[in-house]
């Protein structure tokens, strides 16, 4: 065995997910997925975040030790020291920090406690003014086994941002319980019931954080646009965060408000797609586009935007229509091209299901996360 490698419980490598905070996002959403699902046979898995959120509760129920170590501010570094006892105690053989902040506090408390791996996954492409965020990688390159990135477009993008060969990087592309997001006719049948949508009435969903970085303003634009054309199409916001009192100003009082619905955040996902017949994804960027692949596994045709991430995903013309970023005309010309035919939507459904059970199921996502912990931690064993 090699000497920086520690033996845990009857064995198994010791891993602890690192995140910044565990509110209901995409990040934190797969960090469940993985840590719920890692073979307990071999990982003795536990879960440090920064900040609290209703993952945490997630993560109880289905087991995994979880403990929030509530960071109140950027000078918070008391915790470091809690951060690095914890590490030590549990003779961590494998920190795997996940977001920034997470990975900046948690390459300080590994440098404490000794920890001899550290992985790291990046889980977006950062197209705001964020240069000290490549300048750390480059920095502390030396120190990080392993940079994991989401899809491809995440890795040419951090690569280039960052000057780290590409070398360095792996591709683990996110996965989704697929089977989970197959259409359910009775929750359909039910929501649309509670919604007040009648049987032959059209509804797309968004499902996503309500922020900037999702093209919240363009998406609420679609709609006004297209209840100028008098296209009686239907949407239900599925999501929540900072611009939760726009969206719902816009249903109250906007042009085509009145055939909004904002549910805030909803855990049934699934239930909502099948209710659905099409989504909108009016993102400006994307790291992967896990709502885009939820709705191709629910089999929706997806109208969305040309971002890196989303484009990742989805086929063009053959899973979804992708129009230019921020405009409004063309993501409304491709949402009414998808209300107007129906054999469209099918055959775009159909083809992005495919495409999901092939490339984005869970399993592979999993699996290929201890084939990489086995290599970096215990590659003899």
């Amino acid at each position: 065995m090699p000497p920086d490698v520690r033996e845990g419980p009857m064995g198994k490598i010791r891993v602890c997910q690192m995140i910044t905070e565990l509110r209901p996002a995409g990040a934190e959403r797969c960090l469940y997925e993985l840590a719920t699902r890692l073979d307990r046979d071999r990982f003795d898995v536990r879960v440090v975040a920064l900040r609290g959120g209703a993952v945490a509760d997630w993560l109880a129920e289905a087991g995994i030790r979880t403990d929030v170590l509530g960071v109140r501010g950027r000078w918070d570094v008391l915790k470091l020291g809690r951060l690095a006892a914890m590490l030590r105690a549990e003779q961590t053989d494998i920190l795997h920090t996940h977001l920034f902040h997470a990975d900046l506090a948690g390459r300080a408390g590994a440098f404490l406690a000794a920890v001899p791996n550290i992985v790291h996954t990046v889980h977006c492409t950062e197209e705001r003014f964020r240069p000290w965020h490549f300048a750390f990688a480059r920095f502390f390159s030396g120190s990080c086994q392993r940079i994991v990135c989401i899809s491809q477009s995440v890795l040419d993008s951090h690569s280039r941002r960052s000057g780290l060969p590409k070398q360095c990087y792996t591709v683990i592309p996110n996965g989704i319980n697929v089977s989970a997001y197959a259409r359910d006719d009775e929750a359909r049948e039910r929501l649309r019931c509670e919604w007040g949508l009648g049987q032959g009435e059209l509804l797309a969903a968004f499902v996503g954080r309500l922020i900037a970085d999702k093209g919240i303003e363009t998406l609420l634009g679609v709609m006004s646009h297209l209840a100028s054309r008098g296209q009686p199409l239907h949407l239900v916001i599925a999501g929540d965060g900072p611009l939760r009192d726009v969206v719902g100003n816009y249903a109250k009082h906007g042009e085509g408000g009145r055939h909004c619905r904002v549910l805030g955040h909803v855990r049934d996902v699934p239930s909502v797609l099948s209710a659905a017949d099409m989504l909108i994804s009016a993102s400006r960027w994307e790291g992967f586009g896990l709502a885009v692949v939820e709705a191709m596994a629910a089999s929706l045709p997806v109208a969305g935007t040309d971002v890196s991430g989303t484009r990742d995903v989805v086929v063009p013309d053959r899973t979804g229509l992708l129009v230019p970023v921020d405009n409004v005309v063309a993501l409304a010309n491709a949402v009414e091209r998808l209300a107007d035919d129906a054999a469209l939507r099918r055959r775009l459904g159909r083809a992005g299901r495919r495409r999901a059970e092939q490339l984005f199921a869970i399993d592979n996502t999993v699996a290929a996360h201890e084939r990489l912990y086995q290599e970096i931690a215990a590659p003899g064993r």
